[in-house]
């Protein structure tokens, strides 16, 4: 007669669930995350279960979802304290929680943040125009996903590395620790204890992970399944009471890097929901490769939005070009500007050269600067073009009222911030300073006539 083995499965079931009760009352008890996956392990073997590293993190991962789902909540009478957020980098790095950084494979995210670091440790007050709030402290760099040639080339010109001999670096204060795709390193029980001992000997430190799928590579998780977080999960619970600040790099997923924040990381969805705040990095033009500027957006749970546009100039240098919703409205103006007739072109270029005197232009002024091109009725066609050029978005546009002159519009380029300033007095002075620069520009015009005159002459008569 065959042997049943369904009563060993149900007890093996048995014994799993048994081992899921133990890990949340580990985690319940706020046991050291290094012990706890020695006492699942023994655990195990006690009921005869066989455990490697990813049945604990899943193991881990189950109990710890069960507990997230039994929280009584808050009650009435309950004192709540919130903690401030303090910002290591304005409203992009928070300290001592963790903040992901997404982006495709070689769009810039070790550079960025080592340009950051760099800036940190050099006392700068700001980097692309967003405040750092803190001091140079200890940075410990988890960068399996580069070799160390490549590390090299950031934190060199950042001031992190220096060169000792032409094929030849060392690490610079405050630098302390570099792993890399020479020297890797696993977030294993054994590895999260590590760096848990150098976080308390060493407390309020950076920890830069570069990047999430080479860290939990060889532990046999799938970066698709929620079990994955567990080591990264366990880091952040090993770290915490520390000060310490996690700076996590991730790549975004083909199909949505264009897409906010929180929807742009490769695999689960549980890697984002673990951070504090998520930065994005996407090529600004998609379909332009000669185009290398790239969006910057955020989402955070305590932090306002960013969204600018930044370019590395060189390794590890960047600088920030505003924001993208300005640049691409400029590029949006681009189009429309291009499919100008050739008169409103002819204007465009008035407006933008006439304006460096520096004042505002009018039609008058505009039909006595370009006499061929309208002919009769000339400040009328002149009103009407400058009127469709300000309808494109391509010029800004003021009505004013003078007191000698009445009512007039002024025309000024899309780059002015306004002419806000301007009073009725002050109209009436820039109109009489256009009569006078155009009566300057006409007597120019027939002095050079002239000249010009008596230059024909001469040869003629030589």
């Amino acid at each position: 007669m065959p042997e049943d083995k369904s009563i060993d499965f149900k007890k093996d079931i048995e014994s799993f669930e048994t081992l899921v009760e133990k890990a949340k009352q580990l985690i319940l008890d706020k046991v050291p995350v290094f012990q706890r996956n020695t006492l699942l392990r023994c655990a195990g073997n006690d009921l005869n279960l066989l455990l490697n590293q990813q049945a604990i993190f899943g193991i881990l991962g189950k109990a710890r979802r069960e507990i997230e789902g039994t929280f009584d909540g808050f009650l009435p009478d309950e004192k709540i304290k919130i903690p401030k957020t303090k910002w290591l980098w304005e409203h992009l790095i928070s300290e001592g929680n963790v903040s992901l950084m997404v982006a495709l494979p070689k769009v810039g995210k070790s550079s960025l943040i080592g340009a950051f670091l760099g800036a940190m440790s050099r006392g700068n007050s700001e980097y692309l125009e967003k405040q750092i709030t803190s001091k140079a402290k200890s940075i410990y760099c988890l960068g399996t996903d580069q070799p160390m040639a490549d590390w090299a080339e950031i934190f060199i010109p950042v001031g992190l590395m220096k060169r000792t001999a032409e094929d030849e670096v060392e690490l610079v204060h405050p630098l302390k620790r570099l792993w890399t795709m020479e020297r890797p390193i696993t977030l294993t029980e054994e590895s999260i204890e590590q760096i848990h001992d150098l976080a308390v000997e060493d407390p309020n430190s950076i920890f830069v992970l570069d990047a999430f799928a080479s860290l939990i590579s060889g532990l046999g998780l799938d970066e698709n399944h929620v079990d994955a977080v567990e080591p990264i999960r366990m880091l952040c619970e090993a770290l915490s009471g520390t000060g310490a600040t996690i700076v996590l790099l991730h790549h975004a997923s083909g199909t949505n890097s264009n897409e906010r924040a929180v929807k742009a990381s490769r695999g689960t969805k549980a890697l984002p929901a673990l951070a504090s705040n998520i930065i994005n990095l996407s090529w600004l033009i998609q379909d332009d490769k000669t185009d290398n500027r790239i969006a910057v957006t955020t989402q955070g749970r305590s932090s306002k939005p960013v969204d600018m546009v930044i370019e590395q100039t060189d390794r590890a240098v960047w600088e920030n070009h505003g924001s993208s919703a300005d640049i691409k409205e400029e590029l949006k103006l681009e189009k429309v500007e291009s499919k100008l007739s050739d008169r409103q072109s002819l204007v465009l270029t008035h407006v933008n050269e006439w304006c460096k005197h520096p004042w505002p232009t009018i039609a008058k002024v505009v039909s006595r600067e370009l006499p061929d091109e309208f002919g009769a009725n000339a400040e009328v066609k002149a009103l009407a073009t400058l009127n469709q050029l300000h309808k494109k978005g391509l010029i800004k546009k003021e009505t004013f009222s003078t007191m000698k002159v009445g009512n007039y519009s002024a025309f000024y380029p899309r780059s002015w911030d306004g002419c806000a300033t301007m009073t009725p007095e002050k109209y009436d002075w820039l109109i009489a300073k256009i009569e006078e620069y155009n009566y300057k520009v006409a007597l120019t015009k027939e002095v050079e006539k002239h000249k010009q005159r008596k230059i024909e002459l001469k040869e003629k008569g030589s």
